[in-house]
Parts: structure tokens; C-alpha cells; sequence
């Protein structure tokens, strides 16, 4: 389970509290530079928080925790930079989520694609990202297609 208690981190996001529970999906939205991507890369542990605080399945996200709880987590990016001589994996956004959902992580932090997807690609995402609830994972994602559990920055 990921919690977020009042957490603020610079301008953009202000007292933010959610919970994502085990087997749960939360889609983060908002306008381009509302916070959403930099929200999981606090999540991640990989920038500081100016407020509040971060746990998952009940401890506390710190600088010092980070890399532990990292290893308990899939993340997608939004961009993914491949050094030269390695173009030839397949990094496209569906490959990446796909491998994410089978690497039976308990927390997915999935970042919205860079370009405009298909309808079919997006279904594909929905499909995946379903398929790892129903394993138990947590879901936080930039998606606004989720509508059940839907944030807004």
C-alpha cells in the first residue's frame, strides 16, 4: 500500500493526500507542468518532498529507505534514454508496461506515454494495467482514463 499525507512538494503540488491500497488503481491528470510526473518521481524517491510524508505498507519513504522500496517497485517512465548501441531492445511504452506488470512487483509507477497512442494501444495499457491489479500490485499512474479513482493536479 502507498500513502501520501499532505505531501508538498514545491508550487505545484500542495498538502496532497492519497492512498493507493494493494490491488488498487490511482490515475493522476492535470494540465502539462501540474506536478504529475514530478509526483512519482518523489514516489520513487528520486526528489525530496517539502511537506508531509510518504509510506509504503506503512513505512516511511526516505532518502535512506528509498533504494529498498525502489526494488519493491516497476516504474514506466514517460521518456526512456537508450545509450548508443542499444537501440536495438525494444523500449517502445507498451513493451516497457508490459514488463513492468510481469515483473510482479507489488507497487507500479507508470508515467502517460511521451507521444499520442492509438486506441488500441491505449486499451492495451488499460488491459495491462487491470491485469496487475488483479495480481495485487498497487497502481499509481498518470492516466486520465481511470475514473474510478482519479486525481486531479
Amino acid at each position: 500500500m502507498l500513502e501520501l499525507h499532505n505531501v508538498t512538494i514545491g508550487q505545484r503540488i500542495r498538502s496532497l493526500s492519497l492512498t493507493v491500497a494493494d490491488g488498487q488503481m490511482v490515475g493522476l491528470s492535470g494540465s502539462q507542468g501540474s506536478g504529475k510526473t514530478t509526483l512519482l518521481r518523489a514516489v520513487l524517491g528520486l526528489i525530496p518532498i517539502d511537506g508531509g510524508h510518504i509510506s509504503i505498507d506503512g513505512e516511511l519513504l526516505t532518502p535512506r529507505s528509498a533504494p529498498y522500496f525502489r526494488r519493491q517497485m516497476a516504474y514506466v517512465p514517460q521518456h526512456l534514454s537508450v545509450p548508443e548501441g542499444y537501440n536495438k531492445l525494444d523500449t517502445s511504452y507498451l513493451s516497457l508496461l508490459r514488463k513492468a506488470v510481469e515483473s510482479d512487483k507489488s507497487l507500479l509507477i507508470v508515467d502517460e506515454p511521451a507521444q499520442p497512442v492509438s486506441e488500441d494501444d491505449l486499451q492495451a495499457i488499460d488491459r495491462l494495467l487491470r491485469q496487475a491489479t488483479q495480481r495485487g500490485a498497487a497502481v499509481l499512474a498518470v492516466n486520465s482514463r481511470i475514473l474510478q479513482n482519479q486525481v486531479r493536479l
